[in-house]
């Protein structure tokens, strides 16, 4: 059986290990350039990877999920359309 690694990523179960994501996992799921990540997390507004190796970091995935639920929906927040 292969995998897809641009499939969406599966949720855990409860109580199992959280699942990490790559940044190109991150940015797939976002939609976010890997710039505008790094930009958002220097702001304290998108969450810190946690270091996997000496060179190697991940998301949680719930984290992640958590972030993008947060996002106003697009038309919800409509400035008032000016008369003139």
């Amino acid at each position: 059986m292969t995998t897809n690694p641009h499939a969406p990523p599966v949720r855990p179960s409860a109580g199992a290990m959280p699942r990490l994501l790559t940044l190109r996992d991150v940015t797939a799921t976002t939609a976010l350039s890997r710039s505008a990540v790094y930009a958002l997390m220097a702001e304290s507004r998108f969450p810190k990877p946690i270091r996997v190796g000496t060179r190697a970091v991940r998301w949680v995935e719930q984290e992640v999920l958590d972030f993008i639920a947060s996002r106003p929906r697009a038309g919800s927040e409509r400035p008032p359309r000016s008369q003139g």
